[in-house]
Order: C-alpha cells, then sequence, then structure tokens
C-alpha cells in the first residue's frame, strides 16, 4: 500500500506504548540483540543485524535513512528529498509490515495511506545510540505489524560520568544543523537530555524539511528492590513536497506542493523487580503520540486515471497507550521463560476533505481500538551445543482474535565456530485505521492480513577477524489489503504473495597500516510474486549490494566509505503508468580528524560520484551533497 490514489500520504501522530525491553537492555553487549526477544538477552542470530555507537559515528550519516541503507535485504525508497514520506521495504514485504520502536515503544501510524507505515523522513539523528534490526516476523512477542521484521532506534543513556557534546554543520542545498546533548549522574540517578535543530535546504526541487528534536533518559537509583528508568522523544518537522505518484518535480501537470506539519511524541516508563534468585518482575508503560496538518493539490489526470487525484487535506491525530506486565523465570539449569499479558489502547481520528472543484466532500473517520493479549516464551539449552526455543502470543481486539507461534533451533559446532539457526513462524498485522475507516475508500469488514514464513541460516565466526552470516527465507502472505480497481476504488482483501530469497553479510576487523580496517560487505535477493497476477511486485528490487569500510589509520583520523547498489525494479505514476526503472549505484564518504582531545572536525559527502537516479518515478535523487562540521566534547 505505498500509493493509495485518495487522501495523499499524510504522516500521522501514532500513540503506542510499549517498552517490553528488559532494564539492561540499553546497556546490552556487543553481539547481544534485545529486539528479538523477552527474555533477558539472546546472541544474536543469522537474521539480526545491530548499527552500534561507533559505527553511526564513524559513518557520520546526513539522516537516519543513511543509515538504514545498510541494513542487509533494506531497501529505502524515497521520494527525492527528505520533505517526501520515507518508507523502507524488508525482505520485500510492504513497508507497513516493519514494526518500528522507538526505545521500544511502538511508532508504526495506522491513520496514514500507507496502511500503517512509519516515516522516516523526520527522525533525528541526534541521541542514536544504536540500532537493532530482526528480519522476518516477530508477532510472537510483538503482535500485529511485525510482519516483515523490526527495527528498534534506541538513544543514549546517561553515563556514571559527566558527558556533553555540541556539534554544527552546514552544506550543500541550504543543509544545516546543530545538536547537542548533556548526560551524566544526578546525585544517585543518571540523565541524558540532546537538543537538535535540522534545516535539510532544498536538495531537490520542491523538498524541504525544518525539524527540532527533544530527548531525555532518567535512571532512577534502586528504591526498596526496584529499578525505575524513564524516556522520552519529541519531534517537530515542517516539510514540502511534491505529491506521491504526481511524477514529482520532472513530470508533475500541477507544480503546487504538498505541505506538511507534524508532531511526535514518545514516553516510556519501566520498573524491574528481583523477586527471587530466578524470577524477576518487569512492568513497561509506553505512550505514543502523533498528530499531522497536510494539504495536498492532488494530482492531474492522465490516461492510467482519467480522474486524478482531487485536491485534499487532513488534520489526523493518533495515539496509542500500552500496559506490558512481563515475569521472566529461570526455574532449572538452562531453562530460560517469559509469561505476560499486554493491554493496548488505540484511537485515531482524521478531519479530512476532498475538493471537487467547489465541491468539499468531507472524509472523517474515528476509530478506536482496544487489544488485550497473553504471551509465553522460553528457551532451553539441551546440550552444550544444541538450544530450543519458542513462543507464542495470542490477541484479543473483541473483533478479532489471533495466534502467533514462532519456534527456532540453533546448532553450535563450537571446533568451527558455526552455529546454525532454523525458525519457523507465523505473523498477522491489523488493518490500519485508514483502511477501516475512510468514508471513500475504507472497509470496516476488512480481515487482517497474515504471513507464515520459514527461514534457516548459518553464522561462521572467521578466525579474530569477524563472521559471515547467511540466510534464506521463504514467506507467504495471503489477505494483503489493495486496491480494487473500478469507478468507485475500494480496499479489499484480495492479494496472496509469495517471497522467496536470501541474504548474506560479513563483517571483518584487520590490523593495517598501524591502524585498523573494518569492512562489512552486504548481498542480498528478492523474488517477490502476487500469485494471482503471477507478476512482480512493484518497489521491490530482486537485487541489493553494498558495503561499509571503515579505516581508523590512528588515533586521530576516520574514513568511512558506503557503497550501495539498488537493482532495477517496477514503479508506477498517475502521468506513466507501471514504469522500469534502471539500477544504481550511490557512494558516501566521511573523513573524521580529531584536531584536540575535545574538538572534532568532520567532512561527509552524500552520493560523492554525483550518481543520477530516481526511486520513485519523477522524483531525481540529490547529487552530490558536501557536509562539513565541528563537534566538540566535554
Amino acid at each position: 500500500m505505498k500509493k493509495m490514489s485518495v487522501g495523499m500520504a499524510r504522516l500521522f501522530f501514532c500513540g503506542p506504548i510499549l517498552l517490553c525491553l528488559p532494564n539492561d537492555a540499553f546497556a546490552a553487549a556487543e553481539n547481544v540483540i534485545v529486539t528479538a526477544t523477552r527474555l533477558s538477552g539472546e546472541q544474536a542470530g543469522s537474521n539480526v543485524s545491530i548499527i552500534d555507537a561507533e559505527t553511526i559515528q564513524a559513518r557520520n550519516p546526513g539522516s537516519v535513512v543513511d543509515l538504514l541503507r545498510d541494513l542487509p535485504n533494506v531497501y529505502v525508497q524515497q521520494s527525492g528529498g527528505r520533505g517526501s514520506v520515507v518508507s523502507i521495504f524488508t525482505r520485500g514485504a510492504k513497508p507497513n509490515f516493519t514494526l518500528v520502536l522507538l526505545d521500544g515503544v511502538k511508532a508504526n501510524d495506522p491513520t496514514n495511506t500507507r496502511g500503517g507505515s512509519y516515516d522516516f523522513s523526520t527522525l533525528d539523528l541526534n541521541d542514536i545510540e544504536r540500532i537493532e534490526f530482526v528480519r522476518g516476523p516477530a508477532s510472537a512477542i510483538y503482535g500485529s505489524d511485525a510482519v516483515g521484521g523490526v527495527i528498534n532506534i534506541i538513544s543514549r543513556r546517561g553515563g556514571d560520568h559527566l558527558e556533553a557534546g555540541l556539534s554544527a554543520d552546514g552544506g550543500r542545498f541550504g543543509y544545516a544543523r546543530v545538536a547537542g546533548h548533556i548526560g551524566g549522574p544526578i546525585g544517585g540517578a543518571t540523565a541524558n537530555l540532546g537538543l537538535s535543530y535540522t534545516d535539510n535546504g532544498m536538495p531537490v526541487d520542491g523538498s524541504t524539511l525544518k525539524g527540532t528534536n527533544l530527548d531525555a533518559a532518567l535512571a532512577l537509583p534502586e528504591f526498596a528492590g526496584t529499578a525505575l528508568s524513564f524516556n522520552g522523544r519529541y519531534g517537530g518537522s515542517i516539510a514540502t513536497s511534491f505529491p506521491d505518484s504526481s511524477g514529482g518535480p520532472r513530470l508533475a501537470v500541477r507544480r503546487t506542493l504538498d505541505h506538511r506539519d507534524i508532531q511526535e511524541g514518545v514516553f516510556g516508563a519501566h520498573a524491574k523487580r528481583d523477586m527471587t534468585g530466578w524470577w524477576s518482575m518487569a512492568l513497561d508503560y509506553g505512550f505514543y503520540d502523533r498528530g499531522s496538518d497536510a494539504t495536498s493539490p492532488g494530482v492531474a489526470p492522465s490516461a492510467q486515471t482519467p480522474f486524478g487525484i482531487p485536491a485534499n487535506g487532513d488534520n489526523a491525530r493518533f495515539t496509542r497507550q500500552e500496559v506490558t506486565w512481563t515475569n521472566r523465570l529461570a526455574p532449572l539449569p538452562g531453562l530460560d521463560a517469559a509469561l505476560g499479558v499486554d493491554m493496548q489502547a488505540e484511537h485515531g481520528v482524521d478531519d479530512g476533505y476532498l475538493l471537487f472543484g467547489p465541491a468539499r466532500i468531507p472524509t472523517h473517520f474515528a476509530v478506536n481500538r482496544t487489544l488485550w493479549a497473553g504471551f509465553a516464551e522460553a528457551r532451553y539449552q539441551v546440550t552444550p551445543a544444541f538450544m530450543l526455543s519458542g513462543g507464542a502470543r495470542y490477541d484479543d481486539t473483541g473483533d478479532t482474535n489471533h495466534f502467533s507461534p514462532q519456534v527456532r533451533a540453533d546448532y553450535l559446532l563450537a571446533d568451527w565456530g558455526t552455529q546454525f539457526q532454523v525458525m519457523w513462524a507465523k505473523a498477522y498485522k491489523l488493518p490500519s485505521f485508514y483502511a477501516l475507516g475512510n468514508p471513500i475508500v475504507g472497509d470496516p469488514t476488512l480481515k487482517p492480513e497474515e504471513a507464515e514464513n520459514f527461514e534457516g541460516g548459518i553464522t561462521q565466526q572467521l578466525w579474530d577477524f569477524g563472521h559471515w552470516k547467511v540466510e534464506g527465507f521463504a514467506t507467504n502472505y495471503r489477505d494483503l489489503i489493495d486496491f480494487r480497481p473500478g469507478a468507485a476504488p475500494k480496499l479489499v482483501n484480495l492479494s496472496t504473495v509469495h517471497v522467496r530469497g536470501f541474504e548474506t553479510s560479513l563483517e571483518l576487523t584487520y590490523p593495517i597500516f598501524g591502524g585498523t580496517l573494518t569492512a562489512r560487505p552486504r548481498l542480498s535477493y528478492t523474488n517477490a510474486r502476487n500469485q494471482l497476477t503471477g507478476a512482480s511486485l512493484r518497489d521491490v528490487p530482486s537485487w541489493l549490494a553494498g558495503g561499509t569500510v571503515i579505516w581508523k589509520p590512528d588515533p586521530d583520523w576516520n574514513v568511512s566509505f558506503d557503497l550501495n547498489h539498488v537493482g532495477g525494479m517496477v514503479d508506477n505514476a498517475v502521468p506513466t503508468g507501471d514504469v522500469n526503472l534502471a539500477g544504481h549505484t550511490r557512494a558516501d564518504l566521511a573523513v573524521a580528524y580529531q584536531v584536540l582531545p575535545n574538538l572534532n572536525l568532520h567532512l561527509g559527502v552524500d552520493n560523492i560520484f554525483d550518481e543520477h537516479y530516481e526511486d520513485v518515478v519523477g522524483f531525481p535523487a540529490p547529487g552530490a551533497i558536501v557536509r562539513g562540521g565541528i563537534s566538540a566534547t566535554l
């Protein structure tokens, strides 16, 4: 549901809640993934990736979007500059099939026309400590939305020592950014506070974004055996772009722009208490709120779409609150378990309109949804080499219920440094509020979308240099929600899609020229076909490839080079119909020099070879963007 014909994309305000991470999740050790389990911690398998703080600093990207391009089997689609909505496709799945967590809080927006995906264009880099990415279904842990994968954006936490930083950047096309943070001990507590402002300029005709972001975290000293922590994030942005499906600055007939005013707020609270030596209890609360006020000129008629897309507007707000009670148990040697309940309450309202000449037709809808869930997860070390794990979750919304199982087996050849992993899982996604409530194209009787996945992978340690991962997968989707064409198009449960593919990546670190060289090449293949038509899915490139090289010749210098190749694919726009977009290769360069112990100069060049390409028909990607700046730390 990338480009829906009515309403135009509106970034909406979600209100989730969910902080199901363990209290020590934010200090997780390297190669331990916390997003893939409710248990106390799990060695990362072949289907997970981590972008840590050291990599983020070395890459010095212009936005979070540039970091996401480095994840295996993730295609990032951006309509020109950051002013447009940014969507990601994981293993060929629709953007709304990837669950996005901000410090564990659900951030997908079920009121937007993209079926409930998250828009990464407004997310700021400031204070991001690490990004954890789990490929494949995770409804057994998170319920709805976790169908194609889970991305968890984890913020910086305060440490035991005072730390402060301030940076300022400027660049081509009017790019400017200022960011700062301060963190450390406050009495017996620790805290962190960050603030940033970004003006992305206009790297592509019509595409602008100005945003302010504030984040905070507080961990209190243990009281009466209970640990308490809090986190919050607020972002506000104003953006412009050519409308989706319009043909962009190259082909759009109407030259008026979309305007979006967006606010996003996140709050999470976590309490943990050790009841006995083998039983701990956690209570998590999360709140997410997203508001959007958007107007669009619509899209002019064409041979493909004789009536075009009318001018429209939306004033939308969405809130989600979630409370999760988790019991973690270790009753027997080698056995870890988690049991608990989850309650989620969502409210979305959209006061929209369509303009047909002088006639203004309202598209108002308001939807409430309450979900109750019970979950269980266990992991048992059968032998030193063989481990079994599994989980299940039962969700009840009152109107529908879903059972989501997941089973995994790991086998380790310790002498060879080889780990085998196989997993089977089912997942589902509830219809978005837009699909249920929009009076023009919605249908309140839509069924949830479902998926069944089987995958297997290998992780091979390469002596002391790093590791190699390869993963094969097969996913079947059914009852996918799509448009039924006609005089009055409607959203219906129509599509059945089969996806097959593999992904592989290396991570190697080697001493060279008196310093260290880290290389992370990656390659993936995806075959996604609609079983009703036999056609390949739009906006899903079969091949993705690339790699990141980070070289530290000495402690004062840092050089990063990132290469990203996207294969050819089919896209669609109102003026053109289906179009075959050629593949492209983009390269980014970043260099940093530590002038003084507390002073750093950095330079970045995005798209260094000035590659001309389009992720979306008619929306040219920005050319080479040179960015430079200075940062100081305390």
